[in-house]
């Protein structure tokens, strides 16, 4: 459902993973980017690369170049081989879609934890991921629509009827009773 998504912005996602290829890719244009993190005073040292095939990997890549994105450009200003620095639009957009996938990583988070029980949890966040999807595909950006339209559409299919496991253990959960399933 997310890498159906996240092909609306594949080529922005490409560029990033690229770029930490590029950097990553000689210790002499690892150690000029740390540089620039040194000038700009930055805390964070070292870019993290995803695999393509888990959109968490991906969210994380994301999240960490964000951190990075003016140091990006400096790099690119100093590297004339390196061409896959992302935009400011770019980033505009790994920012909107980072807050996306954080509703879907917190959700994943609390659902597979193992310190507490969770089948009392799992419609919850199964519908604050939808609520979050409903609001994005009424976004003013075009390109959130398009993105949250196609997860929604996965969404629906997998969770268009309510799971009677899910709602069972919702109406036994004293906190909650009949509200979670209406």
């Amino acid at each position: 459902m997310v890498q159906y998504g996240l092909q609306e912005i594949k080529h922005v996602i490409e560029n990033v993973h690229e770029s930490v290829v590029y950097i990553n890719g000689s210790e002499s244009r690892m150690q000029e980017f740390c540089k620039i993190v040194e000038q700009l005073q930055l805390p964070h040292r070292r870019l993290i690369l995803d695999c393509k095939t888990r959109w968490n990997s991906t969210y994380e890549m994301l999240v960490c170049a964000m951190k990075f994105k003016d140091v990006f450009s400096r790099f690119a200003d100093r590297d004339g081989g390196y061409q896959y620095c992302p935009s400011i639009e770019d980033w505009e957009k790994v920012k909107k879609v980072c807050d996306i996938l954080n509703v879907f990583k917190d959700a994943i988070d609390i659902v597979s934890g193992t310190d507490y029980p969770t089948s009392n949890l799992f419609l919850n966040e199964v519908y604050r991921v939808k609520v979050m999807l409903d609001m994005k595909s009424q976004s003013s950006y075009s390109f959130i629509r398009v993105i949250a339209m196609k997860m929604k559409e996965k969404f629906d299919k997998y969770w268009g009827e309510c799971n009677l496991l899910m709602a069972i253990a919702a109406v036994l959960d004293p906190r909650v009773k009949m509200w979670a399933v209406k």
